[in-house]
This record gives structure tokens, C-alpha cells and sequence, in this order.
């Protein structure tokens, strides 16, 4: 507060007990008069107080501010997501959408990691093989084996999924399961017509010139192998990638 502003104050106050302060008077038409005009003086001096300070009282108030910053307060803001030290969003970034699903491929010379020719040991080692037991490598073939995600076998003529492993070739055919195709777009449940669209050669060896039974086409890219598919009533029952020279069956 100002030296002005004590000033004020201080003539105010000495003013209000001035005019507070008791005295004795006459009676008499001359006492109201100057009853009067003292209750006046004490109104008008306690209405100087109450104006000092109501003016005084901002004073105060800006006399208490910092004034070092005049600016607008800093408003927090919350970012969208954090950045962990490495430079990755932390758990309670939103993720990015996902990418689409893998496809599945049979061919051309494998699914994956696994590959026609390779030892019952090293499909397993793929991670890619389930097998109930060991794969018995002194058979001259073995079937016992089966894609990894292979559906539970409809009936004992279901192959969806199976291995066959020659004891001479190694993994000598592989069976697709639903969900797999050919490199070219083939896969289980398509029509004559959209497996003939994909693979103009293919006829049945079985009933020339129908629609149905099994047939064999090239497999591009992989000279060694063969495409199996047969076709059942209405559509593809079973696409296999095999070698050319395999010796489990037919």
C-alpha cells in the first residue's frame, strides 16, 4: 500500500473519531441542531472509511501480485500418447491398425519353412509339424504327421493337413488344410470352374473329361513337383504339393 493511501486512511479515521467523540451540549432547540449535525459528520466520515477502503483493497491485492509474468495462465495439456526413452510408444499409446492376415501358401516348393525332401526331424524343427510321437523314418512311408492348425479329421478319408514321409525322398507330399492355397489363388471349396480359371491343364485321370476325380498340373517355379487336386462333386476336396517321383501311394 502507498504513503498516499495511509493518508487517507489515517485523515479518514481522525475525521470519524472526531466526530464520535462524546461531548456535552445544551438542551434546547440548540442541542437537536447540534445533535444533528454530529450523527451527519459521523455518517459522512464512516462513508469515507468504507470508500478509503474499498479503494484501497485492489491496491493490496495488485500490490501482492507477481508481476513478473503478465501473460495467461499455462494451461496442461494431454498429449495424445507418450514416447518411451527408445523412441516406442508406451502402453497407453493407440495402437495402429492391423495389418491383414497372413497368407497361407502351399508351393512352390513347400509350406514355409517346410520343404518337400526335408527328414522327419527337421519339418518338426520347424516348428510348423504336429506329431503324435516320433515319426517312424524306417517306414517306407509315414502319414502320421500333420500341418500345424490342421481341423480334427471329419472321417478316416479326410487328408486335410497330412504329411507323408518317404523313407527314401523324406517329405515327399504335403496336404493342404482350410485357409491354404496355391501361390496361384487354388484352394479348397472352389468350383470347376474357378480351378480350371487358375489351372487350364488340369483334367481328371480318373473320369476324362468330367468335372470331377483327380488330376495333376505343373507346379511353377519348382520342376521336381506336382500339384495333386481332385475334385469332388461340386468343388475341391484336396490340394497336395508332392513330389514328382513320390512313393507313398498310387
Amino acid at each position: 500500500m502507498t504513503d498516499f493511501d495511509d493518508d487517507l486512511i489515517n485523515d479518514a479515521f481522525a475525521g470519524f473519531t472526531a466526530a464520535a467523540a462524546p461531548s456535552v451540549h445544551a438542551t434546547g432547540a440548540g442541542a437537536v441542531r447540534h445533535t444533528v449535525k454530529r450523527r451527519r459528520a459521523r455518517t459522512t466520515a464512516a462513508l469515507s472509511v468504507l470508500g478509503v477502503l474499498l479503494l484501497a483493497a485492489p491496491a493490496v491485492a495488485y500490490a501482492s501480485m507477481d508481476r513478473g509474468d503478465q501473460g495467461p495462465p499455462v494451461v496442461a495439456t494431454t498429449p495424445e500418447h507418450t514416447v518411451s526413452p527408445s523412441g516406442a510408444p508406451s502402453p497407453s499409446a493407440t495402437p495402429s491398425p492391423a495389418g491383414s492376415p497372413v497368407r497361407l501358401v502351399l508351393g512352390p516348393r513347400g509350406y514355409g519353412d517346410l520343404l518337400l525332401g526335408q527328414s522327419p526331424a527337421e519339418a518338426l524343427a520347424t516348428g510348423l509339424v504336429v506329431a503324435d510321437g516320433q515319426i517312424d523314418d524306417g517306414m517306407t512311408c509315414d502319414s502320421s504327421a500333420f500341418l500345424k492348425g490342421t481341423p480334427a479329421a471329419e472321417d478316416e478319408r479326410d487328408v486335410d493337413g497330412q504329411l507323408f514321409f518317404s523313407r527314401r525322398l523324406g517329405l515327399a507330399a504335403i496336404y493342404a488344410m482350410p485357409g491354404v492355397e496355391t501361390p496361384e489363388g487354388l484352394r479348397l471349396g472352389m468350383t470347376y470352374e474357378e480351378l480350371i480359371a487358375i489351372y487350364p491343364s488340369w483334367e481328371s485321370v480318373v473320369e476324362p473329361g468330367e468335372p470331377s476325380g483327380r488330376g495333376y498340373v505343373k507346379v511353377p517355379g519348382n520342376p521336381d513337383a506336382t500339384y495333386r487336386i481332385e475334385m469332388g462333386r461340386t468343388s475341391v476336396i484336396q490340394i497336395s504339393l508332392q513330389l514328382r517321383n513320390q512313393d507313398c501311394y498310387e
